[in-house]
């Protein structure tokens, strides 16, 4: 991922790297030199599949944030350093441990022409709490007692506790987008998107694009340059490559770290951008289901790869063993493995685990959901397989479509199940899995009150270094336990511009 502001983004990033995409104009008088950015133009984004919908209450998947990131704005956002900073809010204050106010810009419209007030950042958590929003973010503002419009352009959020993660969240698409308090326009969010950001939306195609439109109302004075963005759908990486390579499209991203490179060094113009290793790809099972009620089971399961191998012969080397904590995470792991539970192959080990659980005769898995149109998870999947054969366990492959597949892993529809994700705001949003008051762990079926207590301990710690510590003990006891299984991290995407 590229680590630019979004004035960065839409501004000189514009100006500098995408002429070819800008129409036709008039030259400037002889003698004198332009500079700077230039206004207009269409960016062509060339996208692998479309969004699963476009309400950032409701929807997590990567194809859906790409492009809600656009539309919509937070009362906070990061900055190029990684810093939080203010957005929609102008500034905020923290008068106690538990009390932020935050005071809002005027003058910010909704696409749909409404203003956004205070009445906006109220109804916008009270809705992601409201349990019949069904919103994976509900936990997430679980500690918020109360949002209170102190006038209309000044908000208060209220905690029940100290709460470290609560900024960083706000500052994130989708955790923090703002929506209208318009019962109307939140009816078909999903399929027509109202949010202040600088881009419109307009129209999605299925299988074919997203087109957004420049907002002439946009609050950043100035932006956005461009006119539109449009996200090509083109289905398959060879179809975004032959794009990239006919320049029907300005700039892409593959999944594969080997052919971007390939495609790099064999394409006049392009240029492979890689970003920082923040995907990663947890394995979870249904923890009250046989044979995964039995630790001993997830073990062997554990001890019987190799995860160096896969990280060579997936990634071609090009990322690294690694946890649910990704490098680019605070407390994010960065070693090599060796000082992790289970981490080392064994695959004598593994089998005296599954004879002491009960099966020692072989263990059959007839179910492993996977992201069939994801590549490289498919031949990770491919390779554990025939890992977990060597210590005799048998499992059965089952690549799905990406949005049945979500359904389900949020669902809890599964035996064992594999779905990449990404970096996100906070370690809390990793760890937050593995909650037994969460949705996806309690419909994972974990019950653990130990790991419910450290999970606590780091969201209301609000020193860093010891938070950092806090959730490196997390990390070695959710893996102790195995709750889950990560063959390794890697950068999300590798970007050809």
């Amino acid at each position: 991922m590229l680590r630019l502001s979004r004035r960065e983004l839409l501004g000189v990033m514009v100006g500098a790297g995408l002429a070819a995409c800008a129409p036709a104009r008039p030259g400037p008088e002889p003698g004198v030199r332009e500079t700077g950015p230039r206004r207009s133009g269409v960016l062509n984004i060339g996208q692998d599949f479309g969004p699963q919908g476009l309400d950032p209450t409701r929807n997590i998947a990567w194809a859906s944030t790409n492009v809600m990131e656009l539309i919509y704005t937070g009362l906070l956002r990061w900055n190029k350093n990684m810093e939080i900073e203010p957005d929609l809010a102008v500034s905020w204050e923290n008068p106690d441990p538990t009390t932020y106010i935050f005071r809002l810009r005027q003058g910010v419209k909704f696409h749909n022409g409404k203003p956004f007030t205070a009445e906006d950042v109220k109804f916008t958590i009270e809705r992601i709490k409201d349990p019949a929003t069904g919103s994976p973010y509900q936990t997430v503002y679980e500690p918020v007692e109360a949002v209170e419009v102190v006038d209309p352009y000044t908000v208060r959020f209220r905690l029940k506790r100290p709460y470290a993660p609560l900024l960083r969240y706000l500052g994130t698409i989708p955790h923090g987008a703002m929506v209208p308090r318009d019962p109307a326009a939140v009816a078909s969010l999903d399929s027509k998107p109202v949010g202040t950001g600088p881009f419109v939306f307009e129209v999605h195609v299925v299988d074919q694009h997203v087109r957004l439109r420049r907002n002439p109302d946009y609050y950043e004075e100035g932006l956005p340059y461009l006119d539109g963005v449009v996200f090509k759908l083109l289905g398959d990486e060879t179809s975004i490559i032959a794009a990239l390579r006919s320049r029907s499209v300005d700039m892409a991203w593959l999944k594969d770290p080997k052919v971007a490179q390939n495609v790099a060094r064999t394409t006049p113009g392009l240029i492979s951008v890689p970003g920082v290793s923040s995907r990663y790809i947890p394995i979870f099972f249904k923890l009250t289901e046989k044979p995964f009620n039995d630790v001993r089971v997830r073990r062997a399961l554990s001890l019987a790869l190799n995860r160096k191998q896969i990280v060579g012969t997936v990634l071609g080397g090009y990322g690294s063993v690694g946890t649910f904590l990704p490098p680019s995470q605070l407390a994010g792991y960065k070693g090599d493995g060796s000082d992790l539970p289970y981490y080392q192959q064994d695959v004598p080990r593994a089998r005296q685990l599954l004879a002491e659980a009960g099966y020692g005769g072989g263990l059959k898995i007839p179910e492993f959901k996977i992201v069939a149109a994801n590549q490289l998870d498919v031949q990770c999947a491919q390779l554990m397989k025939e890992q977990w054969a060597a210590a005799g366990i048998d499992v059965t492959l089952n690549p799905m479509e990406v949005g049945t597949i979500l359904r389900d892993w949020n669902g809890g529809n599964y035996l064992m199940a594999m779905v990449g994700t990404v970096w996100a705001p906070d370690p809390d949003a990793e760890v937050d899995r593995f909650s037994s008051k969460s949705p996806f762990g309690r419909n994972m079926g974990i019950n653990d009150p130990k790991l419910d207590e450290l999970i606590e301990a780091g969201r209301s710690e609000l020193d860093p270094t010891r938070r950092v510590a806090i959730y490196r003990q997390i990390q070695q006891y959710v893996l102790e336990q195995v709750y889950t299984i990560v063959p390794y991290t890697y950068p999300l995407r590798w970007e050809l511009i």
